[in-house]
């Protein structure tokens, strides 16, 4: 069998391969292959033609200099185990390559310094725009960017007092009924805290203490952990040798270490212990019973961040940020609490059934 050396390999076909073969000039065969309006429909079918049997294959890099665009953007998220970020990178992913922009996916593993050194590397590759989920840490490298004309798009986590463009969730929505439905039966609350250098886990806890206050909630326990699988795991355990009995976890991760730290115990999740996750993770359905979550719609999420990023990359000026609202999804991990609420539904229903009556 004979192999090709880098003495024998074939070159690649060129512009100029084209036009000695179609005997045109190098300047009409790329006025052809651009679909220049200008050139006659049957002379751009002959240059396809011969282009197609010399297996031309446009210079990328000769183009975007052209372009001074790369048709190429940066995903920077900071943990790709985490299912969450896995999906919203895949969002983002897809609407890119539906409007034919390729991506370059980095996981920055929730380190500032790593953050940092991929940001500057995505700028010096001169991409179009890099959609990141940032840190607090990282903030001036960002904001820095940004005043130098790069598109940037926050995704998930945004910057306090910031004009930056970002698309993040609003936790108020989905806990709100989180709390309501699980202290609809006689409960002790727990709650697992994400991180407080994200704004997502300050403004998750914020949410939850706000809750228990505005509705007279007294020992609820809080655990501080971190977006890990060994916090939700180490914090379940914490929270139940503190009496409790009714858990919401703070993010998809710690919603894993939760769930494996239950099934090592003898408590039944939906009876014994209730649990509500976060993230609309498929496995999540597959637990017995199935788990009720807070969904923070994260395709919408990341189609809306590649949306906000062309904007900008057109030269569109964008300062306007979209939070999209939280909800709860019941499933049989809060059967307690769900049955209490319907029982209380049922006697409210049946009060105002016996007072129209009496008015009567």
């Amino acid at each position: 069998m004979a192999f090709e050396t880098p003495a024998t390999k074939k070159r690649a076909t060129t512009l100029k391969d084209i036009a000695l073969q179609t005997q045109l000039s190098v300047s009409t065969v790329s006025r052809a292959l651009a679909n220049n309006a200008s050139i006659p429909e049957s002379t751009r079918a002959r240059v396809i033609e011969a282009a197609a049997q010399l297996n031309y294959r446009p210079n990328a890099q000769a183009r975007a200099l052209r372009k001074s665009r790369t048709d190429t953007i940066g995903v920077i998220i900071p943990n790709i185990e985490n299912p969450y970020f896995s999906s919203l990178a895949a969002s983002i992913q897809k609407a890119a390559r539906e409007a034919g922009v390729s991506t370059i996916l980095s996981n920055s593993e929730e380190n500032p310094e790593l953050l940092g050194q991929t940001l500057a590397i995505m700028d010096d590759q001169r991409l179009d725009g890099i959609i990141v989920v940032p840190h607090i840490q990282s903030e001036d490298q960002v904001i820095d960017l940004v005043n130098r004309g790069v598109p940037v798009v926050l995704a998930d986590r945004s910057f306090a007092d910031s004009n930056i463009p970002s698309v993040t969730s609003d936790p108020v929505p989905g806990m709100t009924q989180a709390v309501d439905l699980l202290t609809a039966a006689d409960v002790q609350l727990g709650y697992l805290a994400g991180p407080q250098d994200t704004s997502t886990g300050q403004l998750r806890l914020n949410t939850f203490e706000k809750l228990c206050v505005d509705r007279g909630i007294v020992g609820a326990s809080v655990y501080y952990g971190g977006y890990r699988q060994e916090s939700g795991y180490d914090g379940v355990k914490v929270l139940l040798d503190q009496g409790a009995n009714a858990i919401i976890a703070g993010d998809s991760m710690m919603t894993i270490g939760a769930l494996l730290a239950i099934h090592e115990t003898d408590l039944k999740i939906g009876t014994d212990v209730q649990l509500i996750g976060f993230d609309n993770n498929p496995i999540f359905k597959l637990q017995n019973p199935p788990l009720s979550i807070i969904d923070q719609h994260v395709q919408e999420m990341g189609k809306q961040a590649f949306s906000i990023l062309q904007q900008l990359i057109s030269g569109k000026q964008v300062t306007e940020s979209v939070i999209i609202p939280t909800t709860l999804k019941i499933h049989g991990s809060t059967a307690v609490s769900q049955k209490a609420a319907e029982k209380a539904a049922e006697m409210n229903a049946e009060k105002k059934r016996k007072g129209k009556a009496k008015n009567d």
